[in-house]
C-alpha cells in the first residue's frame, strides 16, 4: 500500500511540475506569436521587447509564489497546496489560449495578459517546492533523498516538452496559423492532464509522521 501511495504522489509531482514548466517555458518559444496577437503592431521590436517583459514579470512573481503557496501548504496542508498551485497554472494557461488580442479588446489584451502571467508565475514559483516537500514527506527511510529528485526530473521534462512542441508547431504550422489557433490548441490540451493532476494530488493520502531524529514536519 505504501509503495502505491508513493507511486502516487511521484506521478502528481513529476506531472505538476513538468506541466508548470511547460507552460511557463513554451511562452518564450512563442514570444514573437504572443507579441503580434496581445500588443500593438506599429513596431515589430516593440511587440518582442513587451512579450519578453510580460515573460519576465512571471520570473520576478516566483519567490512571491513560493511564500504563498508554501503558507497555503503549513496552513492547509501540502495536497492543498499542491491542488491549488496546478489549477493556478491551468486555469490561466487555457484563458491565455482564448483571451482576445489587441485587435478586438485594444489596450485590455496586454493587461489581461499580463495579470494571467502574474498568477502563473505565482502557480510556477510555488509549485517547485510544495512538490518537493510533498514527495520527501511521503518517503520511507533510505528514500526521501530519491522521492524529492522527481521534482527537478519533472520540471526539466516539462521545458524539453515545452520546446520540442515549439519546434513542431513552428515547423508544421504558418506564422499565420500559429497566431490564429496555435496557442489555443495547446492551452485546450492542457486542460485534461491539468485536472488528472490536481485529482491525483488531491487523492493523496497524508504522509504519516516519523519518530525520532528524523521526523519532518507535516
Amino acid at each position: 500500500m505504501a509503495s502505491a501511495q508513493q507511486r502516487k504522489v511521484v506521478v502528481a509531482g513529476v506531472i505538476g511540475n513538468a506541466l508548470e514548466w511547460y507552460d511557463f517555458a513554451l511562452y518564450g518559444y512563442f514570444a514573437v506569436a504572443i507579441g503580434h496577437h496581445f500588443f500593438p503592431h506599429e513596431d515589430a521590436v516593440a511587440q518582442l521587447l513587451s512579450a519578453f517583459g510580460v515573460f519576465a514579470l512571471g520570473y520576478l512573481m516566483r519567490p512571491i509564489g513560493g511564500v504563498v503557496v508554501g503558507h497555503i501548504g503549513d496552513r492547509l496542508g501540502r495536497r492543498a497546496a499542491l491542488t491549488f498551485s496546478v489549477a493556478a497554472m491551468t486555469i490561466p494557461t487555457f484563458l491565455i489560449g482564448v483571451l482576445p488580442g489587441y485587435a478586438t479588446l485594444g489596450i485590455w489584451a496586454p493587461v489581461a495578459l499580463t495579470l494571467l502571467r502574474v498568477v502563473q508565475g505565482l502557480a510556477v514559483g510555488g509549485e517547485y517546492p510544495c512538490a518537493m516537500v510533498f514527495m520527501v514527506e511521503h518517503g520511507g527511510e533510505g528514500r526521501r533523498g530519491l522521492l524529492g529528485a522527481f521534482a527537478a526530473t519533472g520540471a526539466v521534462l516539462g521545458i524539453l516538452c515545452g520546446s520540442g512542441i515549439g519546434a513542431i508547431f513552428g515547423r508544421m504550422m504558418t506564422p499565420e496559423s500559429l497566431n490564429e489557433w496555435g496557442g489555443a490548441s495547446r492551452s485546450f490540451s492542457r486542460l485534461p492532464v491539468g485536472w488528472s493532476d490536481m485529482y491525483c494530488a488531491g487523492t493523496c493520502s497524508k504522509p504519516r509522521r516519523s519518530t525520532g531524529s528524523s521526523a519532518l514536519p507535516s
